[in-house]
C-alpha cells in the first residue's frame, strides 16, 4: 500500500500529492519549485514518475526542477496539457503576477517559465501501472484543453481543479471551455460512485456522498 504525503504550495493553495512505496514514489501535481523537493528529501524518497492533471503553473512549476535533479523522471499528462505546458499564456504563469494581486498577495514576483512536453501523453482514456498500482486517466476538457482525472487502484481521484470543495469550476480562463466541460466533463464528474475518496487541487480530500455524487457549486 502506497503512503501519501501532501504538500500545499502557500501562494495559490494548489496540492502536490506524493505517493511512496519502498522508498520510491509518484508525484502528482508538483506545483512549487522547491516545497516538493524539500518534502522528498525529507522523506528519503526517490520520484519515478510524475503525473499532471493539468497544465497550469501552479499545478507544474516544480515540474522542471524535478527533472533536473532526477534526470530521465518519467512524465505522464494528456496530450493538450503537453503542449500547452509550452506556453505561458495556457500555463498561466504570464499572468500568474497579476492573479495573485487580486487574490491577496500584491507584490509577490513569479516569472513565467514554460516545460519541456511530456514524455508519457494520451489522447484518450488510459491506463498506466506503477509498483502494482493501476492509474486510470480519463481526459477532461474544459477547465483547461489539457485537464484530466486519474483514478488510483479505483479508491480514489485525483480531480485536478474540478470537485474542489464548495467552488465553482472555473471555465473562464484562456483554453477553458464551458461547452467541453458541459458536453464531456460533468458527465463523466456525475457518474462518480458516491464514497469515492477525492483528492483536489485545491482544499482538503473528502469522499463523495450519494450515488452519483458532486460537491455543493460543481
Amino acid at each position: 500500500m502506497a503512503q501519501l504525503v501532501v504538500w500545499t504550495e502557500p501562494l495559490a493553495g494548489s496540492n502536490c500529492y506524493l505517493l511512496g512505496q519502498a522508498g520510491r514514489c509518484v508525484v502528482v501535481d508538483p506545483g512549487d519549485a522547491l516545497g516538493p523537493l524539500q518534502t522528498l528529501d525529507r522523506l528519503g524518497w526517490i520520484p519515478e514518475l510524475v503525473v499532471l492533471t493539468h497544465e497550469h503553473c501552479d499545478h507544474t512549476a516544480g515540474l522542471e526542477p524535478l527533472r533536473e535533479r532526477w534526470p530521465g523522471l518519467a512524465v505522464l499528462a494528456t496530450e493538450r496539457c503537453s503542449a500547452n505546458l509550452q506556453s505561458t499564456r495556457l500555463n498561466m504563469s504570464a499572468m500568474m503576477e497579476v492573479y495573485l494581486t487580486f487574490h491577496g498577495s500584491p507584490g509577490v514576483r513569479y516569472p513565467p517559465f514554460t516545460c519541456r512536453p511530456a514524455g508519457l501523453t494520451y489522447g484518450a482514456e488510459y491506463t498506466h501501472f506503477w509498483r502494482g498500482h493501476r492509474l486510470r486517466c480519463v481526459p477532461l476538457p474544459g477547465h483547461t484543453p489539457g485537464s484530466a482525472g486519474i483514478f488510483w487502484d479505483e479508491e480514489a481521484f485525483f480531480s485536478g481543479d474540478y470537485l474542489l470543495p464548495c467552488e465553482k469550476t472555473v471555465l473562464r480562463l484562456p483554453g477553458g471551455s464551458e461547452a467541453d466541460y458541459r458536453a464531456v466533463t460533468l458527465p463523466r464528474l456525475q457518474e462518480l460512485p458516491g464514497g469515492l475518496l477525492i483528492h483536489p487541487g485545491h482544499g482538503p480530500s473528502y469522499r463523495l456522498g450519494g450515488r452519483p455524487g458532486l460537491p455543493q457549486g460543481v
